[in-house]
């Protein structure tokens, strides 16, 4: 029944005198941004939840949006409209009216926009992540549509039935992929800090000394929180584990298993610093990837397992991302829980029996592994991890960035 009111609505808009003045082959048409995008929506799937989307149509908030997200100052915009799905979600219409001279200059800054914002569901939210890379930027005189949905083929039949007939809106490439010049000659992407992010460690001496000592006074509440729920995860997940691979082992069930990943980092304000350390996975059960880094380390340092935090990125250069190293048998060997994450519940036992460790594709596995699986870090004063493990799946079934001879093909969409 919604499908069918939405397209009476179409059919409404489009009458004469409704909207469309343009006549055949014109770059330009009568109707409001308002209306393109909302035309545009009704031919899309995600028009049955286009209650729940914010809409941003008021001159000052359109304006105040590109700002903010699409980093575009001093644009002389025409009209705008834009629906946005907010949180962990990466739908997304925006119609935009400028000069025919400042298309160019938008449509880079609207492709760029959707590489940072891919890169933020990157590894977190494959789906999601999906959905951008497939992003559309169509163009007709200085009418713009940036939209991430699930139909491609809706997008242009919708946005191209407010002009007139025989009209054929023009593809630009959504996302564009790295450069032969961004790679190293061993083949990694040359490493740059996003610096968006705060990624200062957490300072966990003193609970590692109450820790050790059994003494926790001196630690602040918010400390011995911290504590007091990293032992729960010693007595109900390490136990009397031998060998500092079945403790790391349980560390890790427990830490993809037990946590969620906080996306509150989606919204405007971000996620609370509390998810940035060890007090958010331990205490509140959810965190962000230095989160998860922190906890995993500090749990390794209970176990007097050697292990380190390293702060990298995602998404060539996009995205600050954490990650960990652990020493085993004078070995190091690369971690990140933040990308095992999974939505299991339940007890260790029932976590064994499930046998969901065959999930684990980013335990114990090497430097190269993780630089072509899209990460990227200060690789000259960072160990190497060269020692194989098991368990992981193929390299190609997480990122299309392997090598620099695959560039021309990344990511790079015609339509």
């Amino acid at each position: 029944m919604k499908n069918y009111l939405s397209l009476l609505l179409v059919f409404l808009l489009l009458l004469p005198g409704c909207g469309r003045s343009a006549e055949d082959g014109e770059n330009t048409t009568g109707q409001t941004a308002e209306t393109i995008a909302r035309v545009t929506l009704a031919f899309l799937d995600e028009n049955e939840e286009s209650g729940t989307f914010t809409w941003y149509l008021e001159p000052s908030d359109v304006d105040s949006y590109i700002k903010d997200w699409y980093k575009l100052e001093d644009l002389n915009l025409l009209d705008g409209a834009i629906a946005r799905a907010e949180g962990a979600r990466a739908f997304e219409l925006a119609v935009l009216q400028v000069d025919e001279t400042d298309v160019e200059t938008v449509t880079a800054a609207l492709q760029t926009y959707l590489a940072d914002r891919r890169a933020s569901f990157t590894g977190y939210l494959p789906d999601q992540a999906d959905l951008v890379d497939r992003a559309v930027i169509l163009t007709k005189g200085g009418w713009i549509a940036l939209v991430v949905c699930q139909n491609q083929e809706s997008t242009h039949f919708g946005f191209e039935n407010c002009f007139g007939t025989g009209v054929y809106v023009r593809g630009i490439p959504s996302v564009l992929g790295p450069k032969p010049e961004d790679y190293r000659p061993d083949g990694r992407l040359v490493y740059t800090v996003p610096g968006e992010e705060d990624m200062t460690l957490f300072d966990s001496s003193a609970i590692l000394s109450a820790w050790k000592s059994g003494n926790d006074s001196t630690l602040s509440k918010r400390d011995k929180a911290v504590l007091n729920a990293a032992k729960e995860v010693f007595d109900q997940w390490v136990g009397s584990a031998a060998s500092d691979y079945d403790k790391e082992s349980a560390i890790y069930a427990w830490l993809t298993s037990q946590v969620k990943y906080d996306h509150s980092i989606y919204d405007k304000q971000g996620a609370p610093r509390t998810s940035y350390e060890p007090y958010g996975p331990l205490v509140n059960g959810k965190g962000v990837c230095l989160g998860y880094a922190e906890t995993f380390r500090l749990l390794m340092d209970m176990a007097d397992i050697e292990c380190i935090t390293v702060t990298g990125a995602a998404y060539m250069n996009r995205e600050s991302h954490a990650w960990n190293m652990v020493k085993l048998n004078g070995t190091w060997y690369c971690v990140d829980a933040t990308w095992d994450q999974q939505s299991f519940k339940g007890d260790s036992q029932r976590y064994w029996e499930l046998n969901l460790d065959q999930y684990r594709n980013y335990f114990n596995v090497t430097s190269d592994y993780m630089a072509q699986t899209d990460h990227q870090w200060d690789y000259d004063n960072t160990p190497e991890a060269t020692a194989e493990d098991f368990g992981r799946l193929s390299v190609s079934a997480f990122s299309p960035l392997l090598a620099p001879e695959k560039v021309p093909g990344i990511l790079q969409k015609t339509y």
